[in-house]
């Protein structure tokens, strides 16, 4: 099975309300709709254009994590009722499939997100390739 099988980026059109980070968005807010993801089995490297979004209070209460790019994704059905874990800057467990993280995080480190399921690996990302508007 390859990441390609495993999550898929969130379509543009798509309202977030059902992504835990408030009903004002959509992901043409947040991601660019030339965002893909090209793999290699279980690697994946992002590309595209991330604009900067201000405002984003659905996303934390945090000022701080209000502001910068934004990444959506979902993983697949078999996932469903699964905990998930995310690891990027930070890592946050949930039994969720659909999921917005905040990119920038991720440029202090690797440029990287791990998803395990289980404890083990099911996907990496490297943002390395993605373009961050200023």
């Amino acid at each position: 099975m390859t990441g390609a099988d495993r999550v898929k980026v969130t379509p543009q059109g798509q309202p977030l309300s059902g992504y835990g980070v408030g009903d004002d968005k959509t992901v043409q807010d947040l991601m660019g709709a030339d965002v893909a993801i090209a793999w290699t089995g279980t690697a994946g490297k992002v590309t595209g254009n991330f604009p900067k979004v201000t405002g984003f209070t659905g996303f934390s209460d945090t000022p701080a994590e209000q502001e910068g790019h934004y990444f959506c994704f979902e993983l697949d059905e078999q996932y469903e009722g699964q905990k998930v874990t995310v690891i990027g800057a930070h890592q946050k467990t949930a039994q969720d499939r659909r999921w917005v993280i905040r990119v920038d995080e991720l440029y202090a480190g690797s440029k990287k997100l791990t998803v395990k399921v289980g404890g083990a690996v099911i996907f990496t990302l490297d943002f390395t390739g993605a373009t961050l508007a200023a």
